[in-house]
């Protein structure tokens, strides 16, 4: 079969480049793209991933080819395809934080940290763990940090919390079937029942609380953000000492951080 040609672009959409021109986007990309993000919810043959991504068969089975090529995909031996190594190795550079921030939320993580002056993470889902990939530190003398790049086991303080609760049902039972509820302080939840509370707690009210959950002293208010198919992707966070914190503290910190997470999540949704 013939590659896919990368000249081919859309005449009909428009985007600015670096100098303020207006650029067409490659039409071949923008359908890999579509092919793989398909291949991202699982496997499948090549009737369900032309469907997924709204092409024809004959595009589908070309890109396809290209991407298996590339080792992007790869196919196997009853004609399903999946996610190939070239996939997993751009996911590496995210968790190792070697490729850098994924989401354009510089300008947002920066104001919430002007907002509250205490310090922003943002934390994703790393099997049971949740590990943080992007911290702001807060600018007082006496802050709390998470720790750029450590990892947590997902079911501790409120990051963890907010990216349990939005799992879809199926994928959350099986965290919770296997998650080793371990203790990291006398607060960490360590009772699945109220771990379950909990969760249903947070999807009723669009934010986490976790008071000493990590470390005693310290607490965390969390807020999702979402990508363009209502997934989960990450949980933005402020961290600071209990001492700072009171009641009203508390819904400012809880209201800033879900309308900053509704942003990035906005930008997400309309790019």
């Amino acid at each position: 079969m013939n590659g896919v040609n990368v000249d081919e672009i859309d005449e009909e959409s428009s985007s600015t480049g670096a100098e303020g021109q207006s650029v067409a986007p490659v039409r071949s990309v923008a359908r890999a793209v579509d092919i793989l993000m398909a291949l991202g919810d699982g496997p499948g043959q090549l009737s369900e991933i032309s469907s997924a991504a709204l092409l024809s068969k004959a595009t589908t089975y070309r890109i396809l080819t290209t991407l298996k090529n590339k080792g992007m995909v790869l196919q196997a031996s009853n004609g399903e395809y999946r996610l190939g190594p070239g996939c997993f190795h751009m996911m590496s550079g995210l968790i190792d934080l070697r490729a850098g921030f994924p989401f354009d939320a510089d300008t947002d993580l920066k104001a919430l940290r002007a907002a509250t002056g205490e310090t922003i993470t943002v934390h994703v889902r790393a099997g049971l763990s949740r590990m943080c990939i992007e911290e702001l530190p807060s600018p007082q003398p006496i802050r709390y940090t998470a720790g750029l790049g450590v990892a947590t086991g997902i079911h501790i303080g409120s990051a963890g919390k907010v990216l349990l609760a939005f799992l879809p049902p199926d994928e959350l039972e099986d965290v919770l079937r296997t998650v080793d509820l371990r203790p990291m302080t006398p607060s960490t939840i360590t009772d699945l029942e109220v771990l379950r509370q909990e969760l249903d707690s947070v999807r009723r009210r669009g934010t986490a609380y976790s008071a000493g959950e990590r470390v005693v002293g310290a607490v965390g208010v969390s807020a999702p953000v979402f990508d363009d198919r209502g997934h989960v992707v990450a949980a933005l966070s402020v961290l600071c000492p209990a001492s700072r914190v009171n009641d009203d503290r508390r819904r400012e910190f809880e209201r800033l951080v879900a309308r900053t997470g509704e942003d990035i999540s906005k930008r997400i949704r309309t790019r």
